[in-house]
């Protein structure tokens, strides 16, 4: 009798065992999605996400050894494309401007970083004057300024939302005020900025919700990846456009030592700090070919290749599974995984 109940009990504990990585296969996307995708390759495409038809950005043909990459602006994109040209005494990209119902790109300024303004807009744009001195101005998307050059540290830039830009230094992260120049936080890592609310990971990958109040609020790991483990960490961190939720994934090159590539990403409610797990997830990928951003009207897009080909998934709020579409790309060669979803 014991024996029988042993066995019934191990029965149950391995049935309600949370089940392995698989690949990102969802359920099958039947509706249509009005998707457009500008991905970045060299030189970058727009693709249809219904019809899967590929239309190569004009104005921008191939550069040999370039590196391209894609972000949104409001309801636009930038691309950004360095050239990679040898000999050249400070780094320098172009910058393009591409619209949403296009496929032409605008060529906008030259400069080294460059991150979206908070209404869309416009772009606060850094660059180079010398190997040491940088400055930061901001122009509206036709190229005019907005905002006249200044001093600013030579950094790589990201979005701060309304709270300003995040600066990436070899010493750690700063989120400071474009208008001020006044450094509003300092964290080892700042991964997004949602609402008035930070998300910060420190040297020993603790999480935290910071403010500019100084509040914080200490948060699980709820992945299995990375964590106190030497593998794996945080990955791509997008933010919903109403603020509220963050999509921040956790991946891992070699997981469990094996070679397999590896993303789990969960939805961060920003307010109540709260985390759930996206389902399909933790999905077997390829880590360098796979990104997810946010739609205007709060979709969550992937595009990720995966044992079975690259695939475009599409999630919003209620949604039980991922919906998926397989998908015939140009090879992304561009040394970056990111698209703009339209």
């Amino acid at each position: 009798m014991i024996a029988a109940l042993v066995a019934l009990l191990l029965l149950a504990t391995a049935g309600s065992a949370s089940p392995g990585p698989r690949p990102l296969r969802g359920v099958t996307l039947r509706e249509k999605t009005g998707l457009r995708l500008l991905v970045a390759s060299n030189p970058p495409f727009v693709l249809d996400g219904d019809s899967g038809r590929v239309t190569p950005v004009t104005v921008l043909s191939k550069a040999p050894r370039a590196v391209v990459s894609v972000l949104a602006a409001g309801q636009n994109a930038v691309v950004w494309l360095d050239r990679a040209r040898r000999g050249r005494k400070v780094p320098q990209a172009a910058l393009y401007v591409v619209r949403r119902e296009t496929t032409r790109a605008t060529r906008l300024s030259g400069g080294w970083s460059v991150v979206a303004s908070v209404d869309g807009r416009a772009v606060w744009i850094s660059a180079y004057r010398s190997a040491r001195e940088c400055t930061l101005r901001e122009l509206w998307l036709d190229g005019r300024p907005r905002r006249a050059p200044r001093p600013f540290p030579c950094a790589w830039l990201d979005a701060g939302g309304s709270l300003g830009l995040i600066v990436h230094t070899r010493r750690g992260d700063a989120l400071v005020d474009p208008d001020s120049l006044r450094t509003v936080l300092h964290a080892p890592q700042l991964l997004a900025v949602a609402g008035s609310r930070v998300l910060v990971e420190d040297r020993e990958k603790r999480l935290t919700l910071a403010d500019t109040t100084k509040q914080r609020q200490r948060l699980p790991w709820p992945s299995s990846i990375g964590g106190g483990s030497s593998q794996g960490g945080t990955d791509d961190a997008p933010v919903d456009p109403n603020g509220g939720s963050i999509a921040l994934g956790f991946s891992d090159p070699a997981y469990q030592g094996d070679g397999t590539q590896v993303t789990d990403v969960w939805l961060l409610d920003a307010a109540s700090g709260a985390f759930n797990q996206l389902p399909d997830m933790p999905a077997i990928v390829s880590l360098k070919r796979t990104s997810w951003a946010w739609t205007t009207d709060g979709r969550l897009v992937f595009l990720a290749e995966t044992v079975d080909g690259t695939v475009v998934g599409v999630w919003k709020r209620g949604d039980s599974r991922i919906a998926v579409k397989r998908m015939k790309l140009p090879e992304r060669n561009s040394g970056s995984d990111s698209f703009v979803p339209w």
